[in-house]
């Protein structure tokens, strides 16, 4: 499969099954910082995160798969809420700790698997939520982290990260973290796969519901032979 990139160097090309492709897929999404929050999703072309199964794999690709792995293996740790752990079927990531957000601790579900090489999963939770979580992931390495003391928020969920040494994070869902992040103004960048497909489930990209309307701007854009885009977008601050 060629990507073109038509942004921000109209003319590069790029064979996914070259060698060295992975390389360049690298450079071309190389954070822009040591500390950042970004997020990664796949969606329809009327934006909808989720296609006939449910989730996002019937809607993604072996390209997009591979720029997944890309964005993680740049990142400290991939920050995902219990609804798209329990949906999705996550294999725990290989090169970045899984971090769950989860106020009520419900992983009943889950598909996670021990992994060799794997680090333990995160979970950020509440005190009510912390031993349902506990219970859900006996059989898995895991660290829980209570971050209620003052109110559960996505905002301390990602303290708590920081504090843990997690800098650099990736979202990867479900639209309710990522409208989170937005709300909290916590959210630099948007890694976002366009299918060429239209319906799908309902599931908007930031949940139901009016959302604040924020500035942002295209740095990237890769396009394949089947249709889909590949787009990096970064929040345009205020005093631009």
């Amino acid at each position: 499969m060629i990507l073109h990139r038509l942004l921000p160097a109209p003319g590069d090309e790029l064979d996914v099954e070259a060698p060295g492709a992975r390389d360049r897929l690298l450079e071309w999404y190389a954070p822009r910082g040591a500390e950042g929050i970004r997020c990664n999703l796949v969606v329809t072309i009327d934006g909808r995160a989720a296609g006939g199964d449910g989730g996002s794999d019937s809607l993604s690709s072996r390209t997009d798969r591979m720029i997944l792995g890309v964005i993680r293996e740049s990142a400290d740790a991939v920050l995902v809420g219990a609804g798209t752990v329990r949906v999705e079927g996550y294999r725990l990531p290989s090169r970045a700790p899984l971090a769950i957000v989860t106020a009520s601790g419900d992983l009943a579900g889950h598909r996670l698997e021990p992994r060799e090489g794997a680090a333990p999963v995160v979970v950020l939770t509440t005190v009510a939520g912390a031993e349902r979580a506990r219970e859900s992931l006996a059989a898995l390495p895991h660290r829980i982290e209570v971050v209620d003391e003052t109110g559960f928020s996505i905002a301390q969920a990602v303290g708590s990260l920081r504090e843990l040494g997690f800098r650099s994070l990736v979202a990867e869902g479900g639209p309710s973290v990522i409208r989170a992040l937005l709300d909290a103004d916590l959210l630099d960048e948007l890694c976002l796969t366009t299918t060429p497909r239209l319906g799908g489930r309902a599931l908007p990209l930031l949940g139901g519901g009016d959302a604040p309307l924020t500035p942002w701007q295209r740095t990237q854009l890769l396009v394949d032979a089947d249709g889909l885009a590949y787009a990096r977008w970064s929040r345009v601050s205020a005093s631009s």
